[in-house]
């Protein structure tokens, strides 16, 4: 029974072994033309950054309700990128306490306008969740 188990295992590793080898296309990675960092001790912040090949992304964060119960960052933000076809594809987003709502590019506009909806209806906070402490 063992010289079946070894003989199994080594056809196994025999085939595994002679399988072709996948040639990957490895692209170098991109150079980071420009970039900018700012944060805050309050915990606002920025940052941007343009990559060679055309890319770049911009954000930036604001306390809302800062020292209370419902402190919480509104971001707003935005990045391109060229799609295959060498089209600039651009996306804008924000992001509260309401949630996270994306627009333009490849974002399907039923998406973005689900998203908004949803951040938009106002809702009660979760009196059971407490925030971690801050470090």
């Amino acid at each position: 029974m063992l010289k079946i188990v070894f003989i199994t295992l080594a056809i196994c590793l025999v085939v595994v072994l002679s399988a072709p080898v996948e040639q990957v296309d490895v692209q170098p990675p991109v150079a980071i033309l420009e970039s900018t960092h700012e944060k805050h001790e309050d915990g606002s912040y920025n940052f941007s950054y343009l990559g060679e090949d055309g890319t770049h992304r911009h954000e930036e964060a604001v306390v809302r309700n800062q020292g209370t119960d419902n402190e919480y960052l509104e971001i707003s933000g935005s990045y391109s990128y060229f799609d295959a076809n060498g089209k600039e594809v651009v996306v804008n987003y924000k992001a509260d306490d309401h949630g996270f709502v994306p627009e333009g590019g490849a974002i399907l506009p039923q998406i973005s306008l689900a998203a908004k909806q949803v951040s938009e209806q106002v809702s009660q906070p979760d009196l059971d969740y407490e925030k971690p402490p801050k470090v």
